[in-house]
C-alpha cells in the first residue's frame, strides 16, 4: 500500500500502524518526533492502534537542537 511521508511515496504493508511506520523509517522509540496524518497530530499513545490507509499523507517532524 502506498502512503506519502513528507510528500514522498512510501510503500508499507496493508494494516500498517503509525508505530510500525516509525520502525520502517528507523525512528528510535526515544527520539523526539511529531506525526500527523492528514493534518491531524497523532499522540504517541495512539501510534500502535492508528492504522494507515491507502494514500494517507503523513507529516513527520523531528525535533532538533541548535538554531
Amino acid at each position: 500500500m502506498k502512503v506519502f511521508v513528507n510528500k514522498k511515496d512510501k510503500i508499507v504493508p496493508v494494516g500498517c500502524s503509525v508505530e510500525t511506520l516509525t520502525e520502517i523509517l528507523g525512528i528510535k522509540k526515544d527520539e523526539s518526533v511529531a506525526i500527523a496524518i492528514e493534518m491531524e497530530v497523532i499522540d504517541k499513545e495512539r501510534w500502535s492502534n492508528t492504522i494507515l490507509k491507502e494514500g494517507d499523507k503523513v507529516t513527520l517532524i523531528r525535533a532538533t537542537c541548535g538554531g
